[in-house]
């Protein structure tokens, strides 16, 4: 070129790194601070006793909640096993999985029959001011009695617990946006 030029030249390596690296599967680091957020978001549905949707969770049957040792006033909770027991695994560079091993786990999340068989039973009972009351095993003036319990179905509503409401899906949307500002830094 005959005259006068000047040479433009774009040194873009830090902006093509930084977009590789946005393209790149979020890892686990981010897959770890999404299911760390679940699991508390999770727990926590066990002190307002509603399910991811907002409802509230359907309450105990009231001869239950009478004979319910611990906890009385709160619904799946017993002695805070399955809460306890929630737990999140990060399964690759793209995915968290939230849940529970516990037996009892997908009864309460799906609801459904439970199917109990016929057996027999030892039942202790005492006499305390002309009424008949349940003993335990130590009790010493407790009468001892065999009965029969025929098969019978209990119907146990669904109370969700695991799922992701709009307030989770809102701050799993800031959590993947201040990771993605960090890539970029």
């Amino acid at each position: 070129m005959a005259g006068t030029h000047i040479v433009f030249s774009v040194e873009d390596e830090a902006v093509r790194q930084m977009l590789a690296r946005q393209a790149e599967l979020p890892g686990s680091e981010l897959m770890a601070r999404i299911g760390e957020y679940l699991l508390a978001s999770t727990q926590a549905r066990f002190k307002t006793q509603t399910a991811p949707d907002g409802t509230p969770w359907a309450p105990l049957k009231p001869s239950y909640k009478r004979r319910k040792k611990y906890n009385q006033d709160k619904v799946l909770t017993l002695r805070g096993y399955l809460r306890s027991g929630i737990r999140y695994q990060v399964e690759g560079q793209d995915t968290v999985r939230v849940g529970t091993n516990a037996v009892q786990g997908a009864i309460h999340q799906f609801g459904g029959p439970i199917q109990k068989r016929a057996r027999t039973a030892t039942v202790r009972y005492r006499s305390e001011a002309g009424r008949i009351l349940f003993a335990g095993r130590k009790h010493a003036n407790a009468t001892a009695k065999q009965v029969n319990i025929p098969a019978h179905q209990i119907d146990m509503p669904a109370r969700p617990y695991l799922g992701i409401s709009a307030a989770d899906d809102k701050e799993l949307r800031e959590i993947i946006r201040d990771w993605v500002i960090g890539q970029s830094k």
